[in-house]
């Protein structure tokens, strides 16, 4: 059966030991890739390589390529949690906006003015500071005792999570051959025509994909579950993935507006299931 296949693949890619090496491997990769790029920077300073300047005009602009290597790594992650937790999963993508907007500014550091908030990297600031508080609270707020009890319980369910996770991870691979070929190519063939965010090659169509991994997870879910709170803050979590896709591709103050909306929309979320929940643990008052 398919659905067993892709189980069995998740258990082996998402394996804790495979985890512990995926994430070394890539640490590795980053140094070297973070080695790579601060030597050609150094070329382009000596003999001007024709390097396009959104890399390689300032020294900062080098960890822009060992926090893309990162982001793949928070990428890994975030399918390692999905058969186990749907909102230990959001909190990962929240995390890789927050690294992608942290990434931006590092590349938009050379970018002077006369006030912080005139200059290009004043949003991606702001953003990844927003992202990271309200992490602390959804992260707070999230009942990981619940989460185990989900594993225990809804078994068939996790089954099913697991065989999605596997499938999202072929299509994480393939994607990120994908990406690292092409943005390799350009470098090469086509520098001065070279994509300077790598977000449209990847990060785009990786949420894409990841918010019909989530409505299905969601439209699966009616099956195992009559918590009226869990399904209400399972769709909030749906309409927060679709906020954070959109913020990817459009103009950084946008942006912000639409990451601070699904962030806020997340920690709503979580406040809501837990007032309902303490709501339905209350006794029914005795009729008179």
């Amino acid at each position: 059966m398919i659905t067993t296949r892709f189980e069995r693949l998740a258990e082996s890619i998402l394996h804790p030991k495979v985890r512990r090496r995926v994430e070394r491997s890539l640490v590795t990769l980053a140094l070297m890739m973070f080695g790579v790029h601060l030597a050609l920077y150094g070329l382009q300073q000596v003999w001007d390589l024709g390097l396009p300047t959104s890399l390689f005009s300032h020294p900062l602009q080098t960890l822009y390529t060992p926090f893309s290597i990162i982001l793949i790594a928070e990428v890994y992650l975030l399918v390692y949690y999905l058969p186990t937790s749907f909102a230990r999963s959001l909190g990962k993508q929240v995390e890789i906006v927050a690294l992608i907007e942290i990434r931006s500014v590092f590349k938009d550091l050379d970018t002077t003015s006369n006030w912080p908030w005139e200059s290009a990297f004043f949003p991606h600031m702001l953003s990844a500071l927003v992202l990271g508080g309200s992490l602390v609270l959804f992260y707070h707020l999230l009942p990981r005792r619940h989460a185990r009890m989900e594993e225990l319980e809804l078994a068939q369910f996790v089954r099913f999570k697991t065989g999605l996770a596997g499938l999202l991870s072929v299509g994480l691979v393939v994607l990120s051959v994908y990406s690292l070929g092409t943005w390799i190519w350009e470098l090469v063939a086509y520098p001065e025509h070279m994509h300077s965010d790598l977000n449209h090659i990847f990060y785009n169509e990786f949420f894409t994909a990841l918010i019909l991994v989530d409505v299905l997870l969601l439209v699966v879910s009616f099956r195992y579950w009559d918590d009226f709170g869990l399904v209400l803050r399972n769709s909030g979590f749906v309409v927060a993935t679709i906020l954070l896709r959109r913020a990817l591709g459009i103009e950084p103050w946008h942006a912000l507006a639409y990451e601070t909306t699904a962030a806020a929309l997340a920690v709503g979320m979580l406040l809501l299931q837990r007032g309902l929940n303490a709501r339905g643990k209350e006794p029914f008052p005795s009729e008179s």
